[in-house]
């Protein structure tokens, strides 16, 4: 029965690839791919990358050279139009539409955030796919180098190496507790952290294609660093969890009119102060390969589990002890991460518990994720953007694609 959900899934994430394939307009030169549903003519950031990486593998496993083939001027065109809309600081915007390369005005301003990292990511992925050539790469690495650079210029709290969000806007995860609505630059999030170091590995990769071993050296070597910060900084052994932090640690000097000045030199030495809300983001160093068997362990544990993270639809993006908890209610801008099951965080959970060894748990994430996809498209013939953790019910935005089509590659 599993094995039928899941050709039913594949089946239906391969027939609707041509809906979600756009043709060059306006200020996108190059073809490229859409989320789908109310997002039809939107190229976005980290959508993208999932997309192409569910349809790109699928089509391989299922030998559909002839989908490959049809993706494959789209896919290279995600890779062509970030790139072409670079700022001359190596920023990239974090959406483009045919009207607008830049609506978060990411290339403006530092003070703005910019596309997540997965430029690079993309980059392996098409070249795996034979979709960029040596060629393509020689000529791109620098704007791919460039906008490391960028990256690290803008958002690096100096003191812990940790990169924070400039804003609470265009972060991915909209309403994640431990960003949104919280002062600017004061979050060392896990979601980027994790991935800028999973984006840095990538462009490691890509130097080596061109032959540049002093690039790929020091992307190494940073990539190291970094999971090293997110050890000593985001680790918590009482909670046996990942947690973002908060960067805002400084001594606080003050003038005083009796005793002078105050706190001069009481620095605070910790430097960051753990944000403990546990969502989904505390996963990501477990699927990146930063965490210690034993501490993937412990988090399965304690944290994956009923009335926390684990639900009978798959992976809460907020467990549901917090008082933040809200998974039934459709927000827009931001869209709702407040508990709600998102496909995205089902397939990387699943992934994680295969490369951890936690069988039993990757097998029901898979269930729970093909019983509950089927069941819609048996309901609605649709994909929704994201699910009620405590029903099952899509909650928003019919027709959504995205990074749902990855459920073709999550098998029991």
């Amino acid at each position: 029965m599993i094995e039928k959900k899941a050709l039913k899934i594949s089946d239906y994430v391969l027939g609707t690839a041509g809906d979600i394939l756009k043709e060059p307009a306006g200020l996108l030169k190059h073809p490229y791919i859409s989320p789908g549903g109310v997002y039809s003519d939107n190229l976005w950031d980290w959508d993208s990358y999932w997309t192409l990486l569910a349809l790109l593998e699928t089509a391989s496993e299922r030998n559909k050279t002839n989908v490959i083939e049809q993706v494959r001027p789209y896919a290279k065109g995600v890779f062509l139009n970030f790139l072409e809309h670079q700022g001359i600081d190596g920023s990239l915007p974090i959406l483009i539409t045919p009207k607008d390369d830049d609506p978060f005005d990411c290339k403006s301003s530092p003070d703005n955030n910019m596309a997540k990292p997965f430029i690079a990511q993309l980059g392996i992925l098409l070249l795996k796919h034979n979709i960029l050539d040596e060629a393509d790469l020689k000529e791109r690495i620098y704007q791919v180098r460039e906008f490391h650079q960028c990256y690290e210029r803008r958002y690096t709290h100096k003191e812990s190496g940790l990169l924070v969000w400039a804003k609470d806007w265009g972060i991915g995860v909209d309403d994640d507790p431990a960003t949104w609505g919280r002062p600017e630059k004061s979050c060392g999030s896990l979601f980027l952290n994790v991935f800028y170091y999973k984006d840095i590995l990538a462009a490691a990769e890509l130097c080596d294609a061109v032959s540049r071993p002093d690039y790929a050296a020091e992307y190494r070597s940073k990539a190291e660093t970094l999971a090293g910060a997110i050890q000593k900084y985001c680790w918590d052994e009482r909670e046996k969890a990942f947690f973002s932090v908060d960067v805002q640690c400084h001594a606080n000097i003050t003038q005083h009119r009796v005793w002078g000045k105050l706190n001069n030199k009481l620095d605070a030495f910790w430097h960051v102060l753990k944000l403990k809300v546990l969502s989904w983001n505390s996963i990501l160093p477990l699927w990146a390969g930063i965490a210690t068997q034993e501490q993937a362990e412990a988090f399965v544990k304690e944290n994956l589990v009923a009335g926390r993270l684990m639900s009978n639809y798959g992976v809460r993006s907020l467990s549901a002890d917090e008082a933040m908890y809200a998974p039934e209610v459709a927000r827009g801008n931001p869209s709702n991460w407040l508990g709600p099951i998102w496909i995205i965080v089902n397939y990387l959970t699943w992934e994680t518990m295969q490369n951890y060894g936690c069988s039993k748990h990757a097998e029901k994430i898979a269930t729970d994720t093909l019983d509950l996809l089927t069941d819609d498209l048996d309901k609605n013939g649709c994909f929704h953007e994201y699910y009620s953790p405590e029903s099952g019910r899509p909650v928003a935005t019919p027709g959504f694609i995205s990074w749902n089509a990855l459920a073709s590659l999550i098998k029991k």
